[in-house]
């Protein structure tokens, strides 16, 4: 492909022509021959933007492929296995928002159990912070000390009452 000059249809970068700065100088469209720019909207050969329909625009053609590739390297009828937990990773989650029936990327399928743990740790936090009358102020007090043990005797003293 050649570089042709919007104003004079040559063959140099518009930056570096040299009719430029000439006055005199009558502009000749690269895509018609006209007498104007070839960025001239008004020009009969200016390159027409296409409205793109919505069922065929990109992200609908690579939803499409992304389809045909699952169905492609699934067969067909494959049901979906849920996962399974022992009872020593119960989350305390109702069952359809257990980890197991969660979709993860791959790379948290290795933490799996990390995160079981986690959200029972978390569950366990939920029902010591509901014995704290006032969560909010004992937040505020805990944010001004760094030791993790001032932060846990704040806690305490919250839920005594103190």
């Amino acid at each position: 492909m050649t570089i042709k000059c919007v104003l004079c249809a040559e063959e140099h970068d518009s930056r570096t022509c040299p009719n430029k700065r000439n006055p005199e100088f009558t502009p000749k469209c690269a895509n018609c021959g006209g007498p104007h720019t070839a960025s001239y909207r008004g020009c009969p050969n200016f390159p027409k933007i296409k409205k793109v329909t919505p069922e065929k625009a990109f992200a609908s053609v690579l939803k499409e492929r992304r389809q045909l590739s699952t169905t492609a390297t699934k067969p067909q009828n494959q049901e979906i296995q849920t996962a399974t937990t022992s009872g020593d990773t119960d989350t305390g989650l109702p069952p359809s928002q257990e980890l197991g029936n969660i979709p993860l990327p791959a790379e948290f399928q290795i933490n799996k159990e990390e995160l079981a743990d986690l959200f029972r740790f978390l569950k366990q936090m939920q029902l010591i912070l509901a014995k704290v009358p006032n969560v909010k102020q004992t937040l505020t007090e805990m944010e001004k000390t760094e030791d993790p043990y001032n932060k846990i005797f704040i806690l305490s003293e919250e839920m005594n009452g103190t």
